[in-house]
């Protein structure tokens, strides 16, 4: 019989690429690794990788083997999902991961309303990037990991997992004051030569800059590049530079940057959890809580740029 801490390492390894990140993500050592994927093509009796440079690239046989080992792992969590059920209670422990803004406008809300409604439910939390988050779902290391994804991102397949839209949010314009009477006379074509803030380069925000610059016909001149939408906001609001930010970064007292009118692009907050997962009661009851906390979000000012997701 094939053992499944083996195939949940060649799964990893169809997720991260290589020996390395795989050993890092399970805490043991490269050779330990490399030992029992050798061992697993031993008792599959077939080929299910090749090396390619440093990383390691997976076989038809090596896709079809991870593809199966995604469905038992599946009826395992069905497994406990059922099991769970029958609790009749929510308690226990549940991981969630999320991206950086989702921390304070979803998971939190999430852990302060449950610590009170379910006080045997214990959430713990870590801030993960959305890409790293799926890939500790999928390796079972969090129990729901909430994301958001650009409408310009790539689709990225996410067999054996079912994401719960929860939140479609605009990307808007923030400009300096003095320019904003240009830009919706002449469109963003106004701020061809201006300075621009976004994020590190290749990164979403940077990304949405480039294309919206390139629909205008002209190439941004980023001046400034930070980590974080909020820090993006902070600088933008010193107006040094024009910037292209999700709404909801967008403070309260900084409103008056944003340049009305235009279709930047749109991001969907999500959270995501293992198929098999769904009935667990204590994940309904997350979901659910974010589910209401999102609805409480979209009405907030200029509501009629944000909208629930259905």
């Amino acid at each position: 019989m094939l053992d499944l801490r083996r195939m949940m390492l060649l799964s990893d390894l169809a997720d991260l690429g290589t020996v390395t990140a795989v050993a890092e993500r399970r805490c043991i050592t490269s050779s330990a690794v490399s030992q029992q994927l050798r061992v697993l093509e031993k008792e599959t009796g077939a080929i299910l990788f090749r090396r390619d440079g440093r990383t390691l690239t997976l076989t038809r046989s090596g896709h079809v083997l991870v593809e199966h080992v995604r469905r038992v792992l599946g009826a395992v969590d069905e497994a406990l999902s059922a099991v769970a059920a029958t609790r009749g209670s929510v308690a226990g422990q549940i991981a969630v991961a999320s991206f950086n803004m989702g921390v304070s406008m979803l998971a939190a809300p999430t852990i302060q309303q449950l610590r009170i409604a379910e006080p045997d439910l214990q959430i713990h939390l870590q801030q993960a990037p959305s890409q790293a988050g799926v890939r500790l779902l999928r390796q079972g290391e969090v129990d729901i990991a909430i994301t958001c994804r650009y409408d310009f991102d790539a689709d990225d397949p996410w067999s054996g997992l079912a994401g719960d839209p929860l939140l479609h949010e605009p990307l808007v314009l923030m400009a300096p004051s003095h320019l904003h009477l240009r830009i919706r006379g002449r469109g963003l074509s106004a701020l061809a030569g201006e300075s621009w803030v976004t994020g590190p380069r290749d990164s979403r925000l940077d990304t949405a800059v480039e294309r919206a610059g390139k629909s205008a016909g002209f190439i941004p001149e980023i001046k400034h590049r930070v980590i974080g939408a909020q820090n993006i906001c902070d600088l933008a609001a010193t107006e040094v530079g024009a910037a292209i930010v999700p709404r909801l970064s967008v403070p309260a007292h900084l409103e008056g940057l944003i340049v009305d009118g235009l279709h930047l692009g749109v991001r969907t907050i999500s959270a995501v959890v293992r198929e098999g997962r769904q009935r667990d009661p204590n994940i309904a009851t997350i979901l659910r809580t974010l589910r209401t906390i999102a609805a409480e979000i979209a009405p907030a000012p200029r509501a009629d740029r944000l909208s629930i997701a259905s």
